[in-house]
């Protein structure tokens, strides 16, 4: 039986959807559908996560008739990392990646992770600049070449976030445990996933449809796009309200709750947003 298989077997002897065993993870549903489909193994630290939560070794868990070295799960890591100690604007430019993670850190250090299974030398391959003035921090993140499987890390010190512009063309957006002022995305996206998080998130995503999940909403959500078609999951009990503007657009399956702070807020032109209750 392959990984992925006896992932999706301990996940329903449990009793667990996958957007419950991603928010006990800390990663994003879809990579748990992704692992569930043998498309890919989690790296040595969500091993141990998945080993820990269902009372199994790592060794189980990735023995099959062809056995699978440890060694390759683990993924070729590039840092960077810089001291923080006041509030600025954070303006971040990425070139094409498949997935970025933004989380809270702790320490006053902001740290930049790059991680992929298929390029050993990442730091030859991408140029990682920062570029620190008094209220203001430009981060810079180039490739001489496409990863396909390229993830990156970046930690900030939540109490010196004041906003956060990013530009990029990224696959998986997930911000994990960390309470923003604002981030507004400008590019191609195609899943957001807000775990733990709350704060205002702007999507600027111009006919690109995307799909984002929420395992709360806290906060304020607003999508801008052009003959596009959004989808936000959220918890059935999510009180929110929904704020339609632009033209030619509109809401489907909303519940709308007037007296919410929560906002789904939909802008552009000739659009779509569904709401889905799960």
């Amino acid at each position: 039986m392959l990984f992925g298989d006896k992932l999706k077997l301990l996940r329903k002897e449990n009793n667990l959807t996958q957007e419950e065993l991603a928010f006990k993870l800390n990663v994003s549903r879809q990579a748990i559908t992704k692992w569930e489909c043998n498309e890919g193994i989690p790296d040595i630290d969500n091993l141990k996560e998945i080993s820990k939560l269902f009372n199994t070794t790592i060794d189980e868990l990735v023995k099959e008739e062809k056995a699978i070295n440890i060694e390759k799960i683990k993924k070729y890591i590039y840092t960077k990392e810089l001291e923080i100690n006041h509030t600025k604007h954070f303006d971040i430019n990425i070139s094409k990646i498949n997935e970025l993670n933004i989380r809270n850190n702790k320490e006053e250090i902001i740290k930049i992770e790059l991680s992929s299974n298929e390029e050993e030398h990442l730091e030859e391959l991408y140029k990682v600049s920062l570029d620190d003035v008094y209220n203001k921090l430009d981060i810079d993140i180039k490739s001489k070449k496409e990863i396909k499987d390229l993830s990156i890390n970046l930690y900030i010190p939540e109490k010196y976030i004041n906003d956060i512009e990013l530009n990029s063309n990224i696959k998986y957006l997930n911000i994990n445990n960390i309470e923003l002022n604002k981030l507004e995305y400008d590019g191609e996206l195609k899943y957001l996933n807000v775990i733990n998080s709350k704060g205002i998130i702007v999507l600027n995503t111009s006919k690109s449809d995307i799909e984002a999940t929420y395992d709360k909403l806290d906060g304020i959500l607003e999508v801008n796009t052009i003959n596009s078609v959004a989808r936000v999951k959220l918890p059935e009990d999510n009180k929110y309200k929904t704020i339609l503007k632009g033209i030619k657009n509109e809401f489907i399956n909303t519940i709308n709750t007037e007296e919410s702070n929560n906002v789904i807020e939909l802008n552009g032109l000739n659009s779509k947003l569904i709401i889905e209750h799960k």
